[in-house]
């Protein structure tokens, strides 16, 4: 039963974000809606393909479940998912026909039942991960809903400041959770995110913030994973002298 739940959360997902793109609902794509409320950290359009990876990987977990029984994965944690693929979908209709407020207190929804699974974390590694993908993208789709929100209500006065704020907000939870729990995929969703705003953006303070933090998540990460090489490695030398 689980399993049938997390395979029709995301068939269903999937399908309504392909049935509005092609309708498209409203007369309007989603890139459409995006242009309507321009803002300083929108990232370049091809950015947003990280839906299809995210859609990749649902599918993933669902044939990972099937052939293999997984009787660590608590039921609250195939509900949080499931709930989010579907929001994920729901947060759709208004974005289409611009109620703006109803789609960031949708989007802000998914992420605190998505911060859940971050902050306990499940058992089970395949499940964890593709959870902290959806995780970190929706958090940096959630900082750009807070973007669109301000432009749609006229409050959208200081947006340098708060696009920096906004970024170092962003990178600052990359450094607390890849400290805390040793997750890298925050740092690539990042770093795909941060190369979006350059490429997207022509402000130079924002390409310089961003560049700055890239080098900076890049050099962190190396150091992270050679750290852990290093410990392995002292490990297995330890464990031949033991012999």
């Amino acid at each position: 039963m689980k399993k049938i739940i997390i395979l029709l959360s995301a068939v269903v997902s999937i399908w309504l974000t392909i049935f509005f793109s092609i309708l498209p609902l409203n007369w309007l794509s989603q890139a459409d809606v995006s242009g309507l409320y321009p803002t300083f950290i929108t990232p370049a359009w091809y950015t947003f393909s990280i839906w299809w990876m995210i859609y990749l990987s649902w599918i993933f977990l669902w044939l990972y479940l099937l052939y293999k029984k997984h009787n660590e994965i608590l039921t609250k944690e195939y509900l949080y998912l499931a709930s989010a693929m579907l929001l994920s979908a729901v947060w759709l209709i208004p974005w289409h026909y611009q109620i703006i407020c109803i789609t960031f207190s949708i989007i802000f929804l998914i992420l605190w039942i998505l911060y859940y699974l971050i902050i306990y974390p499940p058992k089970n590694l395949v499940f964890r991960k593709i959870s902290e993908l959806y995780f970190w993208w929706i958090l940096i789709a959630t900082i750009l809903n807070l973007h669109v929100f301000l432009v749609f209500s006229n409050k959208y006065e200081y947006w340098l400041e708060l696009s920096i704020i906004s970024i170092l907000f962003g990178i600052y939870a990359n450094y607390y959770l890849l400290k805390k729990y040793d997750t890298y995929i925050s740092s690539l969703v990042f770093i795909w995110a941060l190369l979006g705003i350059i490429i997207g953006q022509t402000n130079d303070y924002i390409t310089i913030t961003s560049i700055i933090w890239i080098f900076i998540i890049t050099s962190k990460v190396i150091y992270k994973i050679t750290k852990y090489n290093r410990e392995i490695k002292e490990n297995r030398f330890k464990k031949f002298w033991k012999k």
